[in-house]
């Protein structure tokens, strides 16, 4: 997924869907840990209503997967 992608319901749920199974990758964080706390920011930004905001919520999950998951791999 590039970084440049823009912000779309359909890109949205992919991140979704491909953080949550990058959980299933993890070595040294409690993956039941993750992948609630990947659910909980994501029902938290559910209700945005700036697109800018949408957006940038949408490039710092990308970025959390591109850099390995914060490095928890």
């Amino acid at each position: 997924m590039p970084a440049n992608m823009q912000w779309s319901r359909l890109a949205v749920l992919t991140l979704y869907r491909r953080l949550l199974r990058g959980g299933d990758q993890l070595k040294y964080t409690d993956k039941d840990y993750y992948k609630n706390y990947i659910r909980k920011e994501f029902k938290k930004n559910m209700n945005l209503a700036k697109e800018t905001e949408k957006q940038k919520q949408f490039e710092k999950g990308i970025h959390f997967m591109e850099s390995k998951f914060g490095g928890l791999l």
